[in-house]
């Protein structure tokens, strides 16, 4: 099969075109709602704070008794009460009166600011209090962090601790979420064994489907892994099918470029598959495949394990996080500056596997090569290098993707 090489935007564009999102939804406790996709838009149901509350441990006075006061002039205001945080005043704060109030308590009524407790004599009965005061000094307003009403989230929100903590505040314990998208993967070749088995002469351990596996788990959606990735037409048949059968999607490495053994288009051609595109026009991880079977996604990666790790983030990434729910699929990208020089050419589009720390894009250590997955650790973003660049001399502003 001859690859078309499409341009990256071009083939993420047709995925996403050609597959409509299919979760479910459900609820979950907010517990486990982590990395999940919120079903619903959500508004805020009260007031946070409910009311007017102290942010610090003082005196809660009016500001119109304190005018003049200072060390050698304090003002002397009789405390009427005390007010914990979780209680309710047990009054009004009269003219020459004050409250002894802790952080998160209510303001008292009548008080309209609150004197941190180092700026008085810490009095029980009868306060000295050295300074003056502007009205809604040390005041946190009813309402401050969220009014009633307000937006909080919206459908398709992946869900952040801060989300959760945000929702618990509104008195909810359980969120609309939908169910997570189950993503079959395939690593295909003769010579993969593995991990935990011994490993005979010629054979490598299967890195690529741990490490989808794993990215899939972060990006909140269960992987299957099935294991039966042999270089033989009905065993990758199988294969395929088994996991189309139980999954939503599938992603396969290996077996997708020239060679003898590369059967997954005979594999796909087998099942019936509408073949989108063969070859997207970057590197590394080139050849990748997109098929249709059954209205189902399956993407064949590089077996390479840079290159597959890439390819999903620029190319399946998208689809699949549109397919979970996602209300934008698209990988972050911004802007940085290289702090030493990346010595290759790139006639054609490249990603390179780069750390970014503020605006400071540095590269890892050891060669910028498909097959190796080590470089990759401690990296969080993708260079993406225009195709006909030179190679890039340090201070050379370039655009990453963000993993």
């Amino acid at each position: 099969m001859a690859h078309t090489y499409l341009p990256l935007e071009e083939a993420v564009s047709l995925l996403l075109e050609q597959f409509s999102p299919i979760p479910a939804a459900e609820e979950v406790p907010l517990i486990q709602a982590l990395n999940r996709v919120s079903a619903d838009d959500v508004t805020a149901a009260v007031d946070h704070p409910p009311f007017d509350r102290s942010p610090l441990d003082g005196y809660a006075a009016r500001s119109e008794d304190l005018e003049g006061a200072s060390p050698s002039s304090p003002a002397v205001l009789e405390v009427t009460q005390r007010i914990y945080a979780g209680q309710v005043p047990a009054g009004p704060v009269q003219p020459g009166t004050c409250a002894r109030i802790m952080t998160g308590a209510p303001i008292p009524p009548g008080a309209d600011c609150v004197i941190r407790q180092e700026d008085t004599d810490y009095g029980e009965e009868q306060v000295h209090i050295f300074v003056s005061s502007a009205p809604h000094r040390n005041i946190c307003d009813r309402g401050e962090d969220l009014r009633k009403g307000t937006p909080i989230l919206s459908r398709g929100t992946v869900l952040t601790p801060a989300h959760l903590g945000v929702l618990a505040g509104q008195g909810m314990d359980r969120v609309s979420v939908f169910a997570p998208l189950t993503v079959g993967v395939l690593a295909t070749g003769d010579e993969l064994v593995s991990p935990g088995t011994p490993l005979p002469s010629g054979k490598i351990y299967n890195s690529n489907g741990t490490y989808l596996s794993a990215r899939l788990n972060q990006l909140g959606m269960y992987a299957t892994v099935e294991d039966r990735g042999a270089d033989r037409l009905e065993v990758l048949t199988a294969s395929l099918e088994a996991l189309l059968d139980r999954c939503g999607a599938v992603i396969s490495t290996g077996g997708v470029s020239v060679g003898e053994k590369d059967l997954m288009p005979a594999a796909l051609e087998a099942l019936g598959a509408q073949i989108l595109f063969h070859g997207v026009a970057v590197k590394p991880g080139s050849p990748v495949l997109a098929a249709s079977v059954r209205g189902k996604p399956v993407l064949c990666l590089s077996g390479n394990p840079f290159a597959a790790a890439a390819t999903f983030e620029v190319l399946a990434r998208p689809l699949l996080c549109r397919l979970a729910g996602w209300k934008d699929p698209m990988p972050r990208r911004v802007g940085g500056v290289l702090t030493e020089p990346f010595p290759k050419a790139s006639p054609g589009r490249r990603l390179v596997r780069a750390r970014l720390e503020g605006s400071a894009v540095s590269l890892p250590s050891g060669e910028h090569v498909s097959g190796a997955l080590s470089a990759l650790i401690g990296c969080n973003c993708l260079i993406d290098i225009p195709a006909g660049s030179p190679p890039l001399a340090a201070h050379t502003p370039v655009e990453v993707v963000l993993l």
